[in-house]
């Protein structure tokens, strides 16, 4: 009885599996970067993950103060994993590329982006506007994970008149 005890611990110890569950880093550059002034993306260090933010022209406003944006179905933050090293000009074409493939992507089901501007002024004149964008109660989901943020600092972007 004692063998049979031992063997069926045995099989239930080595049977045992945590999944192949791979966690996102979720670890950017500080360095906002854009295809015009509404598609905002960051990558990792490597260049092997992206996160990215399909703006509308409204989205980011001409005046001093901060703006909340829903997001959801028509506004979307974007997370991606890729095979390999992204180039710098790969959201910023027409038609995405075939290379390098893309290993995940994860599309937010909600959160709330905050949007702070403040005028940047040259000898009293305004010259532009800076950017910073702070996404609370980001969540992505998929069939197998959920990741949530309550606050995400995305970064911050200048934008010249």
């Amino acid at each position: 009885m004692k063998k049979l005890f031992a063997f069926i611990l045995t099989i239930v110890l080595f049977s045992c599996n945590d999944g192949d569950f791979d966690v996102p880093a979720f670890e950017f550059t500080d360095t906002v970067n854009s295809c015009g002034e509404y598609l905002l993306y960051k990558t990792s260090s490597e260049n092997t993950e992206a996160i990215a933010i399909n703006l509308s022209p409204t989205d980011l406003p001409t005046e001093v103060g901060e703006k909340e944006i829903s997001l959801g179905s028509t506004k979307s933050v974007t997370y991606r994993i890729f095979e390999d090293k992204i180039d710098k000009n790969y959201f910023c074409q027409s038609i995405p590329p075939l290379t390098p493939q893309i290993l995940k992507e994860l599309v937010a089901n909600g959160g709330t982006l905050l949007i702070t501007t403040t005028a940047i002024e040259n000898d009293g004149n305004v010259t532009g506007y800076s950017h910073a964008l702070i996404i609370k109660d980001l969540l992505f989901t998929d069939n197998n994970e959920r990741i949530f943020f309550e606050t995400f600092d995305f970064g911050q972007i200048n934008i010249d008149l």
